[in-house]
């Protein structure tokens, strides 16, 4: 019994790193695996500026401008679609808005809601600009200051959504002014604080 109880001891003692390593590998191929889904997930979501989980379209350069509660504003930026297939803008929503309309600037500087759908193309984008076509926030619920964040929803025709965040800036632009009553009666379009524009 002496003789074998160091055989087996030795067997033992030879097994036990082979038995640690195996122990050590396996959580580090395990975390390895998460690490690659994690990147993957984190992926989606744009480092938190853009939500494109649902339709593949991300903000690049968001921003709106700072505007008072009450007030309205614009959104800006370029949407991106990085998906295979047109989407087609059906609706927009903002927690910092009574509403959200997608409005444009005709040549003679007049501000009106785009009476045609907007259709994003797959792999192509559509440029949210001051003077040019813009989301508009109407009827802010907060004050909207520089260094602030907003988001908005917008939805598409085949049900599928993403929610935009820009940050809140101070700009100044150009005067712009609506083409019927339907905003102010025909006032100028300021975005919010009644003295510049974008």
């Amino acid at each position: 019994m002496r003789r074998r109880f160091p055989a087996r001891l030795g067997a033992a003692l030879f097994l036990l790193p082979a038995l640690a390593l195996g122990g050590c590998a396996s959580p580090g191929a395990s975390g390895a695996h998460e690490t690659s889904h994690g990147a993957e997930a984190g992926t989606g979501a744009n480092g938190g500026t853009t939500d494109e989980t649902s339709s593949g379209v991300e903000l690049l350069d968001g921003w709106a401008k700072s505007a008072p509660s009450g007030g309205m504003t614009g959104l800006f930026g370029v949407l991106e679609n990085r998906g295979d297939h047109d989407l087609v803008i059906a609706s927009a929503e903002s927690p910092d808005a009574g509403s959200v309309e997608l409005h444009e600037v005709t040549a003679d500087g007049v501000m009106q809601e785009i009476a045609e759908p907007v259709t994003i193309p797959a792999g192509g984008s559509f440029e949210l600009a001051p003077g040019a076509n813009h989301l508009m926030l109407l009827d802010l619920q907060r004050d909207l200051l520089a260094g602030d964040e907003t988001t908005v929803t917008l939805r598409f025709s085949d049900g599928t959504e993403v929610e935009l965040t820009a940050l809140v800036k101070d700009y100044a632009g150009a005067n712009e002014e609506y083409g019927d009553d339907s905003h102010g009666d025909g006032h100028d379009h300021d975005h919010g604080d009644g003295h510049d524009a974008h």
